[in-house]
């Protein structure tokens, strides 16, 4: 009787597990920032199963919290605004706190990045607007953005 609620457990197991699909990040990396500046990081997961889009996740490291309640991509002037799918999470990592919040686009989205002059990504905050360049006018590409176009050309391979 004993195996018996054993193997009933582990198909419960399993079978609630069926519906979870593998992510693979592809890319992480910070924004352009100064030395003194507030500095996201952002990173993007690839659903395996889906391939129908990204989870871009931005990331705060700071002694201040931050309820990341938006991420606005502002692309060659033109604003893309995704609100965040759940609240904002919070975790405390040697002193300091780290306040991530998550987006899905689709993948075409990024393939927006590819032709763009300029890239910039503004954190809509409870601690005001934070705003940083992916892909500055000058040119200058951000770790982000160099392993988002590299993550996206592997995706769009598969």
């Amino acid at each position: 009787m004993k195996i018996q609620y054993a193997l009933l457990g582990s198909l419960i197991l399993l079978t609630g597990c069926a519906g979870s699909y593998p992510e693979k990040v592809v890319a992480k990396g910070p924004l352009i920032c100064d030395a003194s500046d507030v500095c996201p990081n952002l990173s993007a997961r690839w659903n395996q199963e889906t391939r129908d889009g990204f989870k871009l996740t931005a990331d705060i490291d700071n002694a201040t919290k931050y309820d990341i309640k938006q991420l606005v991509f502002i692309v060659d002037g033109q604003p893309y605004t995704y609100s965040t799918i759940n609240p904002t999470v919070y975790k405390e990592v040697n002193g300091s706190i780290n306040s991530a919040n998550s987006i899905y686009v689709p993948r075409s989205f990024l393939n927006s990045f590819r032709n763009a002059k300029e890239v910039e990504l503004k954190l809509v905050t409870d601690q005001g607007d934070i705003v940083r360049p992916i892909l500055g006018a000058d040119g200058q590409k951000s770790s982000a953005y160099l392993t988002f176009l590299k993550g996206y050309t592997e995706t769009a391979e598969k």
